[in-house]
């Protein structure tokens, strides 16, 4: 083993947040940055396009190549039954292979971020960050950011489906959102996705490869970070395994950043000595820092798949005949527009299953296919899919140890419908989705419920159905997270407790799940931990009113 030169900062995982993070310290040439990443740059020439089409995320997201291929515990509650949990592992991380659904956390989630901890972290002091990572389609606003590295645009609704779902949720009584990311995130409307003139715009082609040429950026693909480095009370590098073979550390002069995701960054730390004592000890491993919190915690969205048929060609089916798929992606080749440069999941619907709620709790995420959770598109048959479920859980999962050896997975549990209220917000969920078929707008095609299907109505069906059936939305989050209680792993400013030169940066942090996909969330954490390494002052926070509140109170 020998010794690397040294950088200013190494950051473990090209992800959503290390990629953000790295092209800002880099905006100074005077900070030599080194970004570590287990997985490749981006794939072959012959297979590049599945992480670039977006209409392939489905493909990208089941290849080996490009994804961790975890697969978590049994799951005490599913019958015991096993959830998938891919990773990203390339070049952007989960920003490289994820449907690019891209939405932020609502308002109020951040407010609740700092009643757990999390000072600095309000909507008003986040939203600055929002902006600035974003390229909005309709322009700057005091909502959105209008010159950010990632381009945020809205679909063309290319199925007459995502019309129909639209005006059910009105007939049913919910409001319209004429945008998702702005004023009002709460009702059915237009849902947004991070492409940029019909390419998946990930932190990897958003961040890194315009700024590739940078003398102080060295990015290292097929790098597995093996453990921390600790002199003294000081992380002071990485050991490095590589996939061509052989081992070496890189230092680092100011700090270590973890941005390994709500996976990686806790199962380093363990490895490194940092996390519970007992299970450290349990695994031979001496304990450099005992975190209790380090893999508890964790959070995601459960999802059920409710799919119907129609007995009309209007969905997007007609597009997975054999001749059909060569056209796409010839098209898509050579111009980078058609069916292949969106990713059919045009419409949504954030809604709260109870009206006393303050903000939205269960999401449908509408597709105008029969899509199975695996991301395949049952050939032959017309239809419509609504992946609904909901965006808040009171059931707390854990990442550990499965031993002290880099090269075994870890342990996950999602704890899904492990409290009474979880169930019940399932439950709940089910039921306003189907009352939204119900409505005539969504009865103009003539839809067949096929599942959960007619026959499971009553409560004992429909929970067998759901412990049979429910499935996570690969929204992992918050097993490293903020706080200054026992069980919290870094402080405000992404410090992990008791050791010095050692950040966390990425979706682990989170106090709570947001209400929404996590990417947009895990860049803006990117973004926002860059001024704070740098000592650069906060951006100013936002002069926009929180939902609820009207003028003084409101601060509009």
């Amino acid at each position: 083993m020998t010794d690397r030169r040294e950088y200013d900062y190494v950051i473990m995982g090209a992800g959503s947040a290390g990629c953000a993070l790295a092209a800002r310290l880099t905006e100074d040439p005077a900070n030599r940055v080194l970004l570590l990443e287990a997985g490749p740059a981006r794939g072959t020439p012959f297979n590049h396009w599945r992480i670039g089409m977006p209409a392939a995320f489905g493909s990208t997201w089941q290849s080996p190549q490009f994804n961790w291929m975890f697969e978590g515990e049994a799951e005490p509650q599913l019958n015991n039954r096993s959830i998938i949990q891919p990773r990203g592992r390339v070049l952007g991380g989960s920003s490289s292979i994820n449907g690019m659904c891209f939405i932020r956390g609502h308002a109020l989630d951040f407010e609740r971020w700092v009643e757990e901890g999390a000072t600095g972290w309000s909507w008003r002091e986040v939203l600055p960050y929002f902006r600035r990572l974003e390229t909005w389609q309709d322009g700057e606003s005091r909502w959105r950011g209008g010159s950010g590295p990632v381009q945020v645009i809205k679909g063309a609704w290319p199925s007459e489906l995502y019309q129909t779902f639209i005006d059910a949720g009105i007939e049913a009584g919910h409001p319209f959102s004429e945008d998702i990311n702005g004023k009002l995130q709460e009702g059915f409307g237009a849902f947004q996705m991070n492409v940029r003139n019909g390419v998946r715009a990930s932190t990897a082609e958003a961040y890194i490869r315009p700024n590739r040429h940078r003398p102080n950026l060295a990015i290292e693909t097929g790098s597995l970070a093996a453990a921390i480095t600790i002199e003294g009370n000081r992380a002071s590098g990485i050991t490095v395994r590589r996939n061509g073979g052989g081992s070496d550390t890189v230092r680092a002069a100011r700090e270590i950043i973890l941005a390994g995701g709500a996976v990686g960054s806790p199962h380093l730390l363990k490895l490194s000595g940092i996390g519970p004592a007992d299970e450290l000890r349990h695994h031979g491993i001496d304990v450099r820092v005992d975190l209790p919190g380090v893999g508890e915690n964790l959070q995601d969205h459960p999802i059920i798949y409710m799919r119907c048929r129609v007995d009309q060609p209007v969905s997007m089916s007609r597009y997975m005949k054999p001749h059909m798929m060569a056209y796409t992606g010839l098209r898509w080749l050579a111009t980078h527009t058609g069916p292949g440069a969106t990713n059919n999941i045009e419409t949504c619907a954030w809604l709260r299953t109870e009206p006393s709620l303050s903000h939205p709790d269960m999401l449908i995420q509408f597709l105008p296919v029969l899509l199975t959770h695996e991301g395949e598109v049952l050939p032959g048959s017309h239809g419509f899919t609504y992946c609904l479920g909901p965006t808040r859980v009171d059931g707390r999962g854990w990442i550990r140890l499965r031993s002290a050896s880099p090269d075994d997975p870890p342990r996950i549990v999602s704890n899904f419908l492990s409290t009474a209220s979880d169930l019940e917000r399932m439950k709940r969920s089910l039921e306003i989705s189907r009352d939204i078929v119900s409505r005539p707008a969504q009865q103009t095609h003539g839809p067949q419920e096929v599942d959960p299907g007619p026959d499971v109505r009553s409560h004992g069906d429909i929970e067998d159905y759901l412990r049979d059936n429910v499935a996570g939305d690969f929204h992992l989050a918050g097993t490293c997270r903020i706080g200054i209680d026992t069980m919290a792993v870094v402080d405000p400013a992404l410090k992990v407790h008791g050791i010095e030169g050692l950040r966390v940066v990425d979706a682990s942090v989170m106090p709570s799940i947001v209400n929404a996909n996590t990417n947009a969330t895990s860049i803006m954490i990117g973004e926002k931990a860059a001024d704070m390494i740098l000592g650069r002052a906060p951006l100013p926070p936002a002069d926009v009113p929180l939902p609820g509140m009207t003028g003084q109170q409101a601060g509009a």
